[in-house]
């Protein structure tokens, strides 16, 4: 686990197919990609309706080393969502390499009808003169070369989305081995513990010190993501997310005010501006503002830095996974934000 392949921003990883453009076309990928409103975040999905999202209500910094039965139950709940929030995304994950296959095998499909179209042309020694079969097997042939192109595109994109899918399954394992040892520790470590509370406690797995190098990594990844995300959530509530969406539809219109120009029957045109149609109509709804959408990303944002807190206090209070050897470096050109102050 050398970190995510894919940068947490761009991967979203709790993304879902929708709608994809048959294999032949060319066009964007078939895999959704989030909604930038932050219905998805990370790739993490979280529910729509404000109602449906559990505000955490603890004070992670006040609790001590060893942690009253109170303050263990509560942590112990929180870290319960977080496995099951990067679980989710996991499954998520696997949804888009499974589509992204089915999109390689339908491409592969077309790609076997236009050679049998250019083979069919073949067929009578004597078609080669006629003026159409050249005409026929250009058309063909650069069809085949864009359907090649986009099947390179997808082969990528399926390794990209099975490298995101196999990091998501150790962050996985990093959370339900954190849960765990907070169990193994507190029940060492506590005084005023029930009588068998933790009689169906699974023991931890022992680590090897290549293994915990591993899981320090996964660590560092997970509080880096939330990190991230409540950096998100805070741009959508203090308006920065609105000013990055507002330039993006800038960009939009000035481009379909160019297209505009040219006549109406154009056929570039009506593809373009069609395609520039949809994208001013999704960045459009993202930056409309309710009551209830400004709720939701309030609570997500809280309960993120909850989130980021627990984490923290396995690695400084608790001493999970040990000490850090080498820092962690990630590169500042994607902190999007930075570029609109």
């Amino acid at each position: 686990m050398e970190g995510c392949p894919v940068h947490i921003h761009r991967v979203t990883d709790g993304t879902a197919v929708e709608n994809p453009k048959p294999a032949g076309a060319v066009g964007r990928c078939p895999v959704n990609h989030g909604a930038a409103n932050g219905a998805q975040t990370n790739g993490e999905t979280t529910p729509k309706n404000p109602d449906e999202i559990q505000v955490i209500d603890i004070d992670v910094d006040s609790i001590s080393v060893t942690p009253s039965l109170k303050e263990y139950k509560k942590l112990r709940n929180v870290m319960a969502m977080i496995t099951r929030f990067y679980r989710d995304g996991s499954l998520k994950k696997h949804e888009n390499f499974k589509a992204m296959e089915e999109e390689i095998a339908k491409l592969e499909y077309d790609r076997k009808m236009c050679e049998e179209q250019i083979s069919a042309l073949d067929e009578k020694p004597y078609w080669k003169i006629h003026p159409k079969t050249k005409e026929y097997r250009k058309n063909l042939q650069d069809e085949l070369e864009a359907l090649d192109k986009q099947r390179e595109n997808f082969l990528k994109k399926k390794q990209e989305f099975f490298d995101l899918y196999e990091w998501s399954k150790s962050i996985v394992e990093v959370c339900e081995w954190l849960e765990l040892n907070m169990d193994d520790y507190c029940k060492n470590h506590m005084t005023d513990l029930p009588a068998n509370m933790f009689k169906d406690l699974k023991p931890v797995p022992e680590l090897t010190d290549e293994q915990k190098k591993v899981y320090r990594k996964g660590l560092a990844e997970i509080t880096y993501n939330l990190d991230e995300s409540q950096d998100f959530f805070q741009a959508s509530i203090d308006g920065r997310l609105t000013k990055y969406h507002n330039i993006e539809k800038q960009m939009i219109e000035a481009q379909l005010r160019v297209i505009q120009k040219y006549p109406e029957d154009n056929a570039r045109r009506q593809h373009v501006e069609a395609e520039l149609q949809k994208d001013l109509e999704y960045v459009s709804s993202h930056m409309e503002e309710t009551p209830e959408g400004r709720k939701r990303r309030e609570k997500m944002l809280k309960n993120h830095q909850e989130f980021f807190k627990v984490l923290k206090y396995h690695k400084d209070k608790l001493g999970a996974l040990g000490l850090d050897i080498e820092e962690r470096k990630y590169d500042p050109k994607f902190d999007h934000f930075n570029d609109l102050e």
